[in-house]
C-alpha cells in the first residue's frame, strides 16, 4: 500500500512533462540546424562550381580568340613573304625580258619563215613595204609566265623555304605558339603553295589548338604581273615578199617597264580547313 502511494506522487511530480516537451524541441532544433547547414554548404558548393565553369569557359573563349589572332597574324606575315617573292621574280623576269627574249623569239622566227608556223608570233605585211613578226600577246604572257612561275617554285620551295617559315612562327602576339608542320612548305600540284599551320595558346590549365591551312596562288599570266612594251625593231635584212620584190624584216619586240601597276597580292594569300583541335 505504501509503495502504491509512494509511485503515484512520483507520477504526480510536477516539472516532469515539461522537461520531456523541452528535450523534444532541443532534438527538432538541431535537425533543423543541421538541415539548414547542409543547404547552405550545398548552395556554397554550387556558387563555387558555377564560377569555377564561368572562368575555365572564359578561359576558354579567351585563348581561343588569341589562338585565331595569331593565325591571322601569321596570314598577314605570309602575305609579306608573297610581296618578297614577287619583287625577286619580277626583277628576274625583267633580266629576261632584257637579255634573253629576244634571242628566244628568234629562233621563233626561224621557224616561222621556214615554214613552221610559230605559237608565238605571225608575218604581217606593212603598209610601207616592210614584213614585221608580230607578236601573239597572249601566248608571249604565257611564255613569260612560265618564266615567272620557275623563280616563284624556286623561292618558295627551295631558295627562302625557311626564311619564309621562320617568318611566320615569329609571329608575336600575346604569347601565341605558332607551328609549321614539320617546316614545310609543298605544292599542290593545282596551282598554290601550301603549309599546315597550328596556332596555340594556354591560359592556366586551358589549352587552345587550332589548325588550318596556308596558301599562296600560283598567279596565272592575266594576274596583272606580266608587263612589258613593245617596239618595232629592224632585223638588218630583206625577205623576199614576191618575184624581185623584198622588203626589209622587223621584229615586234618587248622590253621591260619602268614601274608596274599595283597588285593585288592579297587575294594570292587565303586560309582554310580550320580546325579546332582543343
Amino acid at each position: 500500500m505504501v509503495l502504491r502511494l509512494l509511485k503515484l506522487r512520483l507520477s504526480e511530480k510536477p516539472g516532469g512533462k515539461m522537461r520531456s516537451e523541452k528535450g523534444s524541441a532541443l532534438i527538432m532544433g538541431l535537425i533543423a540546424m543541421l538541415l539548414l547547414w547542409t543547404l547552405g554548404m550545398t548552395l556554397v558548393l554550387i556558387t563555387a562550381r558555377n564560377a569555377s565553369a564561368r572562368e575555365l569557359s572564359s578561359s576558354h573563349k579567351k585563348s581561343f580568340y588569341i589562338a585565331d589572332g595569331g593565325l591571322r597574324l601569321a596570314k598577314d606575315a605570309l602575305l609579306v613573304s608573297t610581296e618578297a617573292a614577287f619583287a625577286a621574280c619580277l626583277d628576274k623576269l625583267d633580266l629576261y625580258i632584257e637579255h634573253e627574249l629576244e634571242d628566244f623569239l628568234m629562233i621563233e622566227l626561224e621557224k616561222e619563215l621556214s615554214g613552221n608556223d610559230s605559237e608565238y608570233m605571225e608575218l604581217e605585211c606593212c603598209e610601207d613595204g616592210n614584213v614585221t613578226a608580230r607578236l601573239r600577246r597572249e601566248d608571249v604572257d604565257g611564255h613569260l609566265n612560265e618564266i615567272f612561275k620557275k623563280e616563284y617554285w624556286y623561292y618558295f620551295l627551295t631558295q627562302k623555304r625557311l626564311e619564309v617559315v621562320r617568318q611566320i612562327e615569329a609571329v608575336d602576339s600575346e604569347d601565341v605558339l605558332i607551328n609549321v608542320k614539320d617546316d614545310h612548305i609543298k605544292f599542290d600540284l593545282v596551282d598554290a603553295f601550301v603549309m599546315e599551320v597550328a596556332a596555340s595558346k594556354s591560359i592556366g590549365a586551358t589549352r587552345c589548338v587550332i589548325d588550318c591551312r596556308l596558301s599562296v596562288k600560283i598567279p596565272d599570266s592575266d594576274f596583272g604581273h606580266i608587263e612589258y612594251e613593245l617596239y618595232t625593231k629592224s632585223l638588218g635584212k630583206s625577205i623576199e615578199l614576191g618575184e624581185g620584190v623584198y622588203g626589209e624584216l622587223c621584229l615586234e619586240a618587248p622590253k621591260s617597264v619602268d614601274a608596274r601597276g599595283v597588285l593585288d597580292l592579297e587575294s594570292l594569300v587565303s586560309m582554310s580547313d580550320w580546325v579546332r583541335r582543343r
